[in-house]
């Protein structure tokens, strides 16, 4: 697969490339809301959302102001989407170090933030009621056109070895 030309944006696939990607907390945001938005249309699967999911992403708390905020939103989001999905949390996000070092709210209604927060979002510090990206959905999970170009190669190549091996039986047959 080719990288895409250096003027345009690739959206993160996985939340540490939302980690790698920011710079600052404004661009942390725009990552993570372009990484939802790829989820959402993507992600078909629970064993999709893990892999998107369960590499570690760097810790920020050192490379921007309010870094240690992003640490904690990353590991609280990871749990709680596992948590919804059914799957396993990624052991980074269990990291005691990934929770905020003060309280943040989303806004100004604090108590209601407090009340609806989960809570894999409370026990660090952070209250905000979180996007609901993941939904799974019934069937086969989506797939790449590469890949269904690959499996469709491989169906070609065993249909070919197949019909060769019934004429050369053929002809053993005439020859006899």
């Amino acid at each position: 697969m080719s990288e895409p030309p250096p003027d345009q944006l690739r959206r993160p696939a996985t939340l540490k490339d939302v980690s790698v990607q920011s710079q600052n907390l404004e661009e942390f945001g725009y990552n993570l809301r372009d990484w939802q938005h790829e989820v959402s249309r993507l992600v078909t699967s629970r064993k999709q959302l893990s892999g998107r999911i369960e590499e570690a992403p760097p810790v920020l708390s050192s490379k921007f102001a309010h870094g240690d905020v992003a640490d904690a939103y990353l590991a609280a989001y990871a749990e709680w989407l596992a948590l919804s999905a059914d799957i396993d949390a990624p052991a980074w996000s269990q990291e005691k170090t990934r929770t905020a070092s003060t309280a943040w709210y989303a806004d100004s209604n604090r108590s209601q933030l407090e009340r609806l927060a989960p809570d894999s979002f409370k026990k660090r510090g952070l209250f905000t009621v979180p996007d609901n990206i993941f939904r799974p959905r019934k069937g086969r999970p989506r797939v790449s056109a590469e890949s269904k170009r690959q499996k469709s190669i491989q169906r070609q190549r065993a249909y070919r070895k197949r019909i060769k091996a019934l004429v050369e039986k053929a002809r053993a047959a005439e020859a006899k």
